[in-house]
């Protein structure tokens, strides 16, 4: 499996975890404005992680 096929493969599971923490976020009575910042917390921090990965930082 190529360094390619490998970063793919993980940024997939990362998104996953990511949208899947996201939607538990969701479920929480939290106020309007603080679920979504957390939302979009968690997105960015998903992407530096996939981004590290592949080696852009």
């Amino acid at each position: 499996m190529g360094p390619i096929m490998s970063i793919l493969i993980f940024a997939l599971i990362v998104l996953i975890v990511a949208a899947l923490i996201a939607w538990a976020m969701q479920k929480l009575p939290l106020p309007a404005p603080f679920g979504m910042i957390i939302q979009a917390l968690i997105l960015i921090i998903a992407a530096v992680v996939i981004a590290q990965r592949a080696g852009l930082f």
